[in-house]
């Protein structure tokens, strides 16, 4: 079977954030998709199958789990598939069935890359953290109360995945998953992971649960955080959002959102480059 590595979020290879797409060309069991993402060692793989009823169903894994849903999975998705057009168009509508959700998705090629936008769909507003429970979660990652931004509320935000937001005052070098239960703690204020940014430069950082492996750029969180701006009244409905992510382990990543007023749609935008392609053996 085919795969792909292309760099997402990236304006050039070996920038941005590394993803596998991988077209099975026979029926696969879960545990075998689990091995082969864990083989490939990116941060996620996308397994896209054949086309049926205008879609692409798409499985997407983490070296840990599967997940419904997932950022830069989907763009890196959409740019190959548009990729592999016989008649190359230059502007592509690919439709992803990740889970029990459809996701539409924009392909435009540019003089070295494909500019990738996913439309994420409405925000959901689970829930706001008190101060108390805004201190666990800092203690958790780290950090003290004083080092929340006060002006900024710590709320959860799901495009897909639930995030909970945490708004810091310029600590994000210091921040870390510092307790062995981070998951159970986050898991009680309905959250999947947590995403830390800084309200000033709105550069953003977020890891595995265990805190081992940190993401190079986060589709799926910046959706959430740009949901949240808005809704906050700290950017405008249709104001163009540039997110950062990445600078920490040497990856810059720009990630670009918007929330479409007449909708209030979220929108995620990124480039995608290709680095190599072969076939899986096995």
């Amino acid at each position: 079977m085919k795969y792909y590595h292309v760099d997402v979020f990236a304006s050039q290879p070996l920038s941005g954030n590394g993803l596998t797409v991988v077209f099975p060309d026979k029926e696969i069991d879960i545990d075998t998709l689990q091995k082969i993402t864990q083989e490939f060692r990116q941060f996620e793989t996308i397994f896209i199958f054949s086309e049926q009823n205008g879609y692409y169903p798409v499985r997407i894994f983490t070296v840990e789990e599967e997940l419904e849903f997932a950022g830069h999975p989907i763009l890196g998705a959409a740019a190959v598939i548009h990729s592999l057009q016989n008649d190359n168009p230059e502007n592509l509508n690919v439709k992803l069935k990740a889970g029990s959700r459809i996701i539409s998705v924009d392909s435009e090629i540019t003089d070295s890359s494909y500019t990738v936008t996913m439309n994420q769909g409405i925000a959901s507003f689970i829930r706001t953290l008190n101060k108390d429970n805004s201190r666990i979660i800092a203690a958790a990652m780290y950090l003290s109360a004083d080092d929340l931004h006060q002006d900024y509320p710590v709320e959860v935000v799901s495009t897909g995945l639930p995030y909970l937001l945490l708004p810091v005052n310029g600590a994000l070098e210091k921040v870390r998953i510092s307790i062995p239960d981070f998951e159970q703690l986050i898991k009680t204020y309905d959250a999947k992971f947590t995403y830390v940014f800084n309200p000033e430069t709105l550069e953003c950082r977020t890891w595995d649960n265990s805190g081992l492996v940190e993401d190079i750029a986060t589709g799926s969180a910046a959706g959430p955080l740009c949901a949240y701006l808005v809704k906050n009244n700290f950017k405008s409905y249709d104001e163009i959002i540039s997110i950062s992510q990445g600078r920490f382990i040497n990856r810059k990543s720009n990630i670009t959102g918007y929330v479409k007023e007449i909708t209030k749609e979220v929108f995620i935008k990124g480039e995608v480059v290709f680095f190599s392609h072969g076939d899986i053996i096995i």
